[in-house]
């Protein structure tokens, strides 16, 4: 359809261009024609009559010094640039030469018959007799005459040659003008089609126009145009990808937020339900509760963990937003694994769990030393505390030297449980936790993983989470020290 369009635009165009040009043409034709019958006889008798009268003054001038005899030569050279008749005549009338009647004597009577016969039969023609004055002779008449017959018998043929000469003229002024619009529009279309184009948002050809004219900068205009709106479009392109990646993550945000505030409301208000319960059993003296100070003591333990959890809250806050001030300074990794480790003996204990320590001693690392404590010992305590009784848990600390480069890798390893692949990653988001009893003896508060993920993205720390043959494996490194 848009060919059709196209097509049809193009030849309007051209007609138009075609119909004014031979318009044009044509009347510059019939003006030139009608310029040539009209005009061109009366100038040619104006410029034939000032020919002859200035030839004539100039022989008569010329004569004073000339004698008859000599002066022929201009009379008979006069003659024939005019095509006319010259006589020289007594005040008799008698002629005493003409280069027509090369004789001496009295020839009145056939000159003046000659003369007046023509002059009958002409109209249109030029006569004048003036005195002249020769050199030691009488004073003579010298007589013109010239007929402006030939200009008015081209004006008659011109007349029965008008239909060639529009057929001549119709011709070359149509070809001329088809030629003529062809070459002038064909830039034009071209220029239009690619254009059409560009209005289409396509982009991918420019306009080639070589004329070195308004047309060429036109199109190099045009391309210039296109390559502004190609650029711009694809910056909004870029740009709205990422106002809806933004968006995106934004409502991600908003949802996680949501997810976040129901799940904080539901670990704080079962303790709290709890502690009223027990308070109330206390205030009235109902049954079991009347030992007050076994159940005050479960309160403190309840209030304990509801500290620690907003204390969690609170550290997971700052990683989140940024506003943890980081203090980046080198920490001796081998002791803090160390201390740790020795701080979480007691719970290994408990679950009569052995811990096997790789780690050699004085491995340094340039990283923040608070906040590493805090990861690995929430790695190290959930190694501890999510294995069955009587397993192992492998510490090892490993130091690699690669092309000048020192890579540091910490490897726990807890034995005897396995994790489900889809759950492996879940574990890192805040109150996920794999018992979904969400009992506090069984689990803890879910934040555990999630403020590990935290810190080591604040920290540039790379981290992996999987299942290995005898167990599970967590493996965390370091940045490369060269």
């Amino acid at each position: 359809m848009n060919r059709i369009v196209n097509f049809m635009k193009m030849k309007k165009i051209t007609y138009k261009l075609f119909m004014i040009t031979s318009l044009i043409l044509l009347s510059f034709a019939v003006l030139i024609y009608l310029t040539l019958y009209f005009f061109l006889p009366t100038f040619y008798e104006q410029y034939k009559t000032n020919q002859l009268q200035s030839g004539i003054a100039e022989i008569i001038d010329k004569s004073k010094s000339l004698t008859v005899r000599e002066a022929k030569e201009l009379l008979d050279e006069y003659s024939k640039e005019n095509n006319a008749i010259i006589y020289l005549q007594e005040k008799n009338g008698n002629i005493i030469y003409s280069p027509s009647f090369n004789f001496q004597g009295n020839t009145q009577s056939s000159i003046i018959t000659g003369k007046t016969s023509q002059n009958e039969e002409t109209v249109n023609a030029f006569n004048h007799s003036l005195p002249i004055q020769f050199l030691n002779e009488r004073n003579l008449m010298v007589t013109v005459f010239a007929t402006f017959q030939p200009i008015d018998e081209a004006s008659q043929v011109l007349v029965r040659f008008l239909p060639y000469i529009s057929i001549i003229v119709v011709c070359i002024g149509l070809g001329s003008a088809y030629l003529y619009s062809r070459f002038i529009t064909k830039p034009l279309l071209y220029i239009n089609e690619r254009a059409q184009k560009m209005a289409n948002l396509d982009f991918s050809e420019n306009i080639v126009v070589r004329s070195n004219d308004e047309l060429e900068e036109l199109s190099n205009s045009l391309n210039e145009m296109s390559n502004n709106l190609q650029k711009t479009m694809d910056d909004l392109r870029i740009a709205n990808e990422q106002l809806k990646g933004d968006i995106e993550r934004e409502r991600k945000i908003e949802t996680k937020r949501r997810e976040f505030f129901a799940t904080v409301a539901h670990e704080l208000k079962t303790p709290l339900t709890v502690m009223k319960g027990y308070i109330e059993g206390m205030i009235y003296n109902i049954g079991p509760y009347e030992n007050r100070d076994f159940y005050l003591e479960k309160n403190h333990k309840i209030i304990e963990g509801m500290e620690q959890l907003v204390r969690e809250i609170l550290s997971m806050s700052k990683l989140e937003q940024n506003i943890f001030k980081i203090q980046m300074k080198e920490t001796n990794l081998s002791n803090l694994i160390e201390t740790i480790t020795k701080d979480l003996v007691f719970f290994a204990s408990q679950k009569e769990i052995t811990v096997i320590n790789k780690i050699p001693p004085n491995l340094y690392v340039f990283s923040d030393n608070d906040l590493l404590e805090k990861a690995f010992k929430n790695i190290i305590h959930n190694a501890i505390m999510y294995s069955p009784h009587g397993e192992t848990v492998y510490l090892e600390l490993t130091e690699d030297s690669k092309e000048n480069q020192i890579q540091i890798q910490v490897q726990v390893i807890n034995t005897g449980v396995h994790i489900k692949a889809e759950e492996l990653q879940q574990l890192f988001q805040p109150f996920y936790r794999l018992e979904k009893s969400r009992n506090r003896n069984t689990g803890g508060s879910g934040l555990g993983l999630y403020i590990v993920k935290q810190i080591f993205i604040s920290l540039s720390i790379n981290y992996s989470f999987n299942n290995v043959e005898n167990g599970i494996r967590f493996l965390v490194t370091f940045p490369q020290i060269k």
